[in-house]
């Protein structure tokens, strides 16, 4: 991927920043998934695309901290002590941020997370709508079984039949059966990240239902 095409998906995609501490952004990724970018003396961010800058470095560079598209810190793989200076002494721009409710989900989670010693802590379980039908075997699924969602689309399907689908791909990365978008609930960016898809609506990255 370009450098131009990862600066269209900083901007386009829905990214928000949930914190800001000292060097280090959390930013809230398209998939609900939380990454951690630390302006360092070597930029660097937690998610999975090797690409650096990825669209999250990016977004903070361009959104969190609004500096224009000349600027010769957003293409830099490392940065000066002046460059990095400079860039920690900006504001963070307030259209960066996710909602101030979603934020404090995000805090709630995270300190339950150092409170349990490190464990993951994973979103309330998936529960099925009445009567609502597992795409697989086209069988109604019924508020005991054990069914999981997609993370991208939210869709539901027996957990059963996804094993039974995740292993004709069998050394391929699993996809979600109706939008085909990589498979991520229960997989290793679930076990890997903090994910907040539970509580953001399909709009705007604003929290739906609360944090509880």
């Amino acid at each position: 991927m370009s450098f131009s095409d990862r600066i269209i998906r900083a901007v386009s995609h829905r990214l928000r920043l949930l914190h800001r501490l000292g060097s280090l952004f959390f930013v809230l990724g398209a998939t609900g998934n939380v990454y951690t970018v630390n302006l360092s003396a070597a930029v660097s961010c937690s998610c999975p695309d090797r690409a650096t800058p990825c669209k999250h470095i990016i977004f903070v560079f361009i959104r969190a901290l609004a500096l224009p598209l000349d600027d010769p810190c957003l293409s830099r793989r490392t940065l000066r002590p002046c460059q990095l200076r400079r860039l920690l002494s900006l504001p963070t721009a307030a259209d960066s941020l996710a909602a101030a409710s979603l934020r404090d989900c995000f805090h709630q989670l995270s300190a339950k997370s150092r409170d349990g010693g490190g464990a993951r802590v994973r979103p309330p379980a998936v529960v099925p709508e009445s009567g609502a039908a597992c795409p697989v075997c086209l069988e109604e699924m019924g508020r005991e079984e054990r069914v999981v969602a997609c993370g991208a689309c939210k869709n539901v399907i027996h957990e059963e039949c996804f094993l039974a689908w995740k292993r004709s791909f069998r050394r391929r990365s699993a996809t979600c059966v109706l939008c085909r978008a990589r498979w991520r609930s229960g997989g290793d960016d679930q076990d890997k990240y903090l994910n907040l898809s539970a509580y953001v609506n399909e709009e705007d990255m604003v929290e739906d239902g609360g944090c509880t």
